[in-house]
């Protein structure tokens, strides 16, 4: 029986595969670099099945190629998808009949999953794109700009002063990670930065 993975070790295999090819800038900027050098083939494919998402995929010939639904219209979901299907290939997770195809359900920016493996590739794909030192300092940079803050170790948002606080610090985070507001936001409560309970 497979014995689930702990944070930690996901974490540290992320950080070091971050060291091994983001020199500067965000992750996401080196998606190709990255796959190139592991000899993974990227494709953006059409389906039938608007609940596909993405796959890590082995060919009879041995190729692996990580697909990604190209109706996806959120460059950060797209991002998102990629580092959780790289999760998987990273992680050393064995591929059942050849593939993983994953759907919307399972590639989730925020929230509780349903299966052990898919939330590796999840948990994986948030410490990737937003490595906890980065996301941390800057989170914690920005937050101190704020002239409108009370603490600057925390932003608990509500609807009220804290959601403009938050509307301004979220799109910088956003382009500087490529990831979408949900995966900021969970990455955020991950490391306990900040607290969401507002209504948009």
């Amino acid at each position: 029986m497979r014995r689930n993975m702990d944070n930690s070790v996901i974490e540290q295999i992320a950080n070091e595969q971050l060291a091994k090819y983001v020199k500067r800038g965000g992750v996401h900027k080196v998606f190709n670099e990255i796959m190139e050098a592991e000899r993974i083939k990227f494709r953006k494919v059409s389906s039938l099945n608007n609940n596909f998402v993405g796959a890590l995929t082995k060919y009879t010939n041995g190729q692996l190629y990580i697909m990604v639904n190209n109706s996806i219209d959120n460059d950060g979901r797209t991002h998102f998808t990629i580092a959780h299907e790289l999760g998987h290939y990273f992680l050393s997770h064995q591929l059942t009949q050849n593939a993983f195809y994953c759907l919307n359900e399972e590639i989730v920016e925020e929230g509780v999953w349903q299966s052990p493996i898919e939330q590796e590739a999840n948990y994986f794909a948030s410490c990737f794109l937003m490595p906890e030192q980065k996301i941390r300092s800057a989170f914690l940079a920005m937050l101190a700009y704020s002239k409108k803050t009370k603490t600057k170790d925390f932003l608990y948002v509500k609807n009220d002063w804290s959601f403009g606080v938050w509307s301004g610090i979220k799109v910088d985070l956003m382009k500087r990670y490529g990831v979408s507001e949900a995966a900021l936001r969970y990455r955020l409560q991950q490391l306990k930065l900040a607290k969401f309970e507002f209504i948009a």
